[in-house]
């Protein structure tokens, strides 16, 4: 007999985040799936991304999963994008120390409860239509439907003002994030490169200090810890071209990584601004964006942004998996009106 058909004598009363509480659901799921974790880590609430696949009794589309520890307490998931009956890329906010959790499913009716900002520490998307995750947006950012990566919408940082003290607040966008160590990800595109500075940079805060993570400049990608250097893969930066950009700021070795469109370009020591090393263990008060220093004269330019995630960050990630067989929950059969079929 299909191992799917034992019966677990369990009846599931679920549970989902809204607005950082737990309210109940009263849909109930057919099927829970194990969960193994491999390197479960001591950070709380670590947004890790689990391949999940589709199983027989769940919706094409995922949205009746749901996550919950040995406890039965809700877990944030968020679903970055699902092939229909074929696997999502899922992201779960990962209790500390967790080696197994479950999966729910199974229940047609339900609707979709993933939700970003219970997962990452900051998430913006744009899709919204507004910039209200944002702690401080200057004047020259706006979302716009022009320019996109993925969506309807997504960020514009303009300038064309010239690059004077009183202008910088304009051309910023800033999130509280309080975190350390962190990745930061994102689709970014510039318009045009400026005469002499960069025309797009990712930075981090602590407090008045900055560092440079990464910019787009004079048609490289380069950071900056007192002198402008390139990355050790030296790729160059062009305009209106969209780019998928990773920073990993390791704080705990002081140690900065860069992605940009899956291949990585390299690692250097985290230092500010100043030159001055970024102390092991720094916990960032605020992430930045901020567009072109180097306007003169001419069309605006811009800097483009869409899709940003900052999260929490292990140098050593947990990995999920399926562990067995789906099990049955107890009294479903009849309400669903039929078994998924043996495999």
């Amino acid at each position: 007999m299909d191992s799917r058909w034992m019966i677990g004598g369990l009846l599931v009363a679920f549970f989902i985040v809204s607005a950082g509480a737990l309210t109940p659901d009263a849909g109930e799921f057919s099927w829970r799936q194990a969960i193994s974790v491999e390197n479960s880590s001591a950070i709380d609430d670590l947004p890790v991304l689990f391949n999940a696949t589709h199983l027989a009794g769940m919706r094409p589309d995922f949205a009746d999963i749901r996550f919950v520890d040995g406890g039965g307490t809700v877990i944030p998931h968020w679903i970055e994008n699902a092939t229909n009956g074929s696997h999502a890329h899922v992201w779960l906010a990962l209790p500390a120390d967790t080696w197994d959790l479950s999966m729910l499913y199974g229940n047609p009716g339900a609707r979709d409860t993933g939700n970003p900002d219970a997962v990452f520490t900051f998430f913006e998307d744009y899709e919204r239509g507004n910039l209200s995750r944002w702690s401080f947006c200057g004047s020259n950012v706006e979302v716009q439907s022009s320019v996109v990566c993925t969506g309807e919408y997504a960020g514009d940082i303009n300038v064309s003002e010239p690059d004077l003290r009183h202008l910088a607040n304009n051309r910023i966008s800033l999130a509280n994030v309080s975190e350390g160590p962190i990745a930061i990800e994102g689709d970014y595109l510039v318009s045009e490169f400026g005469q002499w500075c960069g025309s797009g940079y990712i930075q981090v805060w602590n407090g008045t200090d900055r560092i440079y993570a990464l910019h787009l400049r004079n048609r490289s990608v380069q950071y900056y810890d007192g002198t402008h250097r390139n990355f050790s893969a030296d790729i160059p930066a062009k305009t209106d071209t969209w780019y998928r950009i990773k920073v990993v700021m390791d704080t705990l070795n002081a140690t900065g990584h860069a992605w940009v469109d899956g291949e990585y370009i390299g690692n250097r020591t985290l230092r500010f601004a100043d030159g001055s090393p970024v102390p092991e263990g720094v916990i960032f008060t605020d992430f930045a964006l901020i567009g072109s220093s180097a306007w003169a004269s001419g069309e605006p330019h811009h800097f483009y942004v869409d899709n940003i995630r900052v999260r929490k960050h292990a140098s050593i990630e947990p990995v999920l998996a399926y562990a067995g067989p789906p099990l049955m929950n107890s009294g479903t059969a009849a309400r669903s009106g039929s078994m998924p079929p043996s495999t």
